[in-house]
């Protein structure tokens, strides 16, 4: 019968052999438990921040944001409509409308003014209205009216004002006193100033304004001081160079309102003088200094000056009742 070994289990836990190496695992396990849950206490603080930098740096810079822009552009065009929509179909600013029975003038205003406190005309809205139209029998005096006019506008714009104007370059057809007038009280206007020639038989020199009853001692202001600027004389005639005429541009548009007579348009040196960019310099002094002494309420700082003289015994003709009514 055959003999059975015995064999040695050296790795049983009752061995001496495996006990120990059983002791010595255990001791390495607790070993790298001790030394991990120490090297988490001391350092996990500072991995978490880490990790957290690093996340919130992804998400800033994923492109995964990027579409939540492409909603509001298509947003924008639901946005409310600017005001020029409402009159794209109309022919021109301050053009009368044939299809609509009462068209209701458009307001021809500048661009912004000086923006200082300072400025001599700063919060004034002054209207200018370039008297005649294109259509006017006077063309040549029409077109140098709407000439001047432009020049007066970047005159008072320099002196802190916003000016509102009757008609531009691009205005085609007439407008009626009337039409005008409602341009300058939608405008809200403080002061308006009418500007036109003289067309007489006499070729006398001559100037005078031509205002309402109630607009005299702004009209007189206005005169005096275009006076004392152009050394031009006043038309005789008419006292201290004032008329005072019913106006339906003044009626219309709810604020002081003076028709400048600039000069007999039919006098060879008043037509010249007019044209001349230096006297229209002097021009736009005067009609300046004339509504500065209006709204301080101070006189007009001039001698008065002598009226027209006419030779002999000749009458200066008056002009025709509908010389000035024409716009």
């Amino acid at each position: 019968m055959k003999q059975i070994k015995k064999r040695r289990r050296i790795l049983r836990i009752g061995h001496p052999v495996g006990f120990s190496l059983f002791c010595l695992a255990c001791l390495a396990v607790v070993a790298g438990l001790y030394l991990g849950i120490s090297w988490a206490i001391k350092n996990g603080p500072r991995v978490v921040s880490s990790l957290r930098t690093t996340v919130q740096e992804e998400v800033l810079t994923t492109p995964t944001v990027e579409p939540s822009r492409e909603p509001e552009e298509e947003l924008l065009p639901t946005a409310t409509p600017t005001p020029t929509l409402e009159v794209k179909d109309t022919p021109a600013l301050g053009t009368p409308d044939a299809s609509t029975p009462s068209p209701e003038p458009s307001v021809f205003v500048t661009a912004d003014p000086r923006e200082s406190v300072g400025a001599a005309l700063y919060g004034q809205v002054i209207g200018i209205d370039a008297a005649r139209s294109s259509t006017s029998k006077y063309t040549s005096e029409a077109a140098y009216n709407l000439t001047l006019a432009n020049h007066l506008k970047l005159y008072l714009e320099s002196q802190g004002a916003t000016v509102v104007m009757s008609r531009t370059e691009d205005t085609k057809g007439d407008l009626t006193n009337e039409e005008r007038g409602r341009i300058f009280k939608n405008g809200g206007c403080t002061y308006v100033i009418r500007l036109m020639c003289n067309h007489i038989n006499s070729k006398t020199s001559a100037c005078y304004v031509q205002v309402s009853k109630r607009n005299k001692d702004f009209g007189q202001k206005l005169v005096d001081a275009y006076v004392e600027a152009t050394g031009m004389r006043k038309q005789n005639g008419k006292k201290g160079g004032l008329e005072t005429k019913s106006d339906s541009v003044a009626s219309e548009c709810g604020c002081p309102c003076a028709l400048l007579i600039l000069g007999n348009w039919d006098n060879s040196t008043d037509k010249s003088n007019l044209q001349d960019e230096a006297f229209m310099d002097r021009i736009c002094d005067g009609i300046f200094n004339g509504l500065m002494a209006q709204i301080t309420g101070e006189p007009v700082t001039t001698a008065p000056p002598a009226e027209t003289d006419v030779p002999g015994d000749e009458t200066l003709p008056e002009e025709p009742s509908g010389e000035t009514a024409e716009p």
